[in-house]
């Protein structure tokens, strides 16, 4: 939480994640991600808004926006969040 605290957070499918995180934070009794954030950023809301209709998984816009994403075998939070800031810039 001390990480995060006051920080603007960029997340693919905010509300998913959200959900997940506002559920640990309320077990161990902390408050939701969006009273410890500054704001929260939904990327996949916005590709929604920049491409209506179309798919916005982050490895469709990796190819949309022609960045390398070959070492991506399977779901992992360090590569995931660097290609996400990649798409975001690119966006």
């Amino acid at each position: 939480i001390e990480f995060i605290q006051g920080a603007e957070l960029l997340i693919h499918n905010a509300d998913f994640d959200r959900g997940f995180l506002d559920n640990e934070f309320a077990l161990i009794g902390k408050p939701p991600l969006a009273e410890i954030t500054t704001s929260i950023v939904d990327t996949l809301k916005m590709a929604r808004d920049i491409r209506p209709g179309r798919r916005n998984s982050l490895d469709v816009l990796c190819r949309e926006f022609s960045i390398d994403n070959s070492g991506r075998q399977f779901h992992g939070a360090l590569l995931d969040a660097e290609l996400l800031a990649e798409v975001y810039l690119a966006m």
